[in-house]
């Protein structure tokens, strides 16, 4: 496969790798190795792993779906349940409606707050989105995925094997909950408030955001440049003074 840049394999060519405005590829991947050192943050993966992951997936079902996971932060279950009328993507604001997990089994109209609208701000994948609606021609009331999560996720399977044939690797285990920490993660890189994230993902406990914001304290404690180190002729001034 041509025009994919390795992620772990050149170095020389990791400035070309975008993250976020005034963010470094090199330096985010650090920081992600150091924050889910202890188990605590989430793994996650980074803008240029997501775009090369899914140049992996050449089936059109399985690429819109692990792009739709990753431009919305919805969880696989809420996946399954979308609908082509889930999906508003005519006007100026596009955007789709999210189904919590828990109404999965429910018949009827869903509770308001069981109901989430997520915007979607990427312009390309809403024109991918359309195209393929119209390729398709699915029934508007009728799941777009109609398959079980664990097909999906031997889906995702097959797309980082495609990946580390081809000389892309990937640090993390990736799953497809991944894309999730990796939407919030990129949406805390491009400075979006934490309590807009918060209710976007559908986290209705604020604490849940801590464990990602873990990492910009990391990065920012590791920016200050706090020397600590100090010279033993201190204690010449030191003995001059009063006891």
């Amino acid at each position: 496969m041509n025009n994919v840049i390795p992620l772990q394999n050149s170095p020389e060519r990791v400035s070309l790798l975008p993250i976020a405005p005034g963010g470094d590829f090199a330096t985010a991947v650090a920081l992600r190795r150091m924050a889910t050192s202890t188990g605590v943050t989430p793994a996650y993966l980074l803008a240029p792993e997501v775009s090369a992951l899914l140049f992996y997936m050449p089936d059109q079902r399985h690429h819109m779906l692990f792009a739709t996971l990753w431009n919305t932060g919805m969880r696989i279950g809420e996946a399954r349940m979308l609908t082509p009328e889930s999906f508003d993507l005519d006007g100026a604001r596009p955007f789709v409606r999210v189904l919590s997990e828990k109404v999965r089994a429910r018949r009827g109209r869903p509770p308001k707050d069981e109901v989430r609208l997520v915007p979607l701000t990427d312009a390309s994948f809403v024109r991918q989105m359309e195209s393929w609606m119209v390729t398709t021609r699915p029934r508007r009331r009728e799941p777009l995925w109609p398959v079980t999560d664990e097909t999906m996720r031997n889906w995702l399977k097959q797309a980082v094997k495609r990946a580390e044939a081809d000389g892309v690797h990937f640090s993390i285990p990736v799953t497809p909950h991944t894309f999730r920490h990796s939407y919030i993660m990129h949406m805390l890189y491009h400075r979006q408030p934490r309590k807009v994230i918060q209710a976007l993902a559908g986290h209705r406990d604020p604490r849940s955001m801590e464990v990602y914001t873990r990492v910009f304290a990391l990065d920012m404690a590791a920016t200050l440049a706090v020397p600590f180190t100090g010279d033993g002729r201190d204690a010449e001034i030191l003995r001059t003074l009063p006891p």
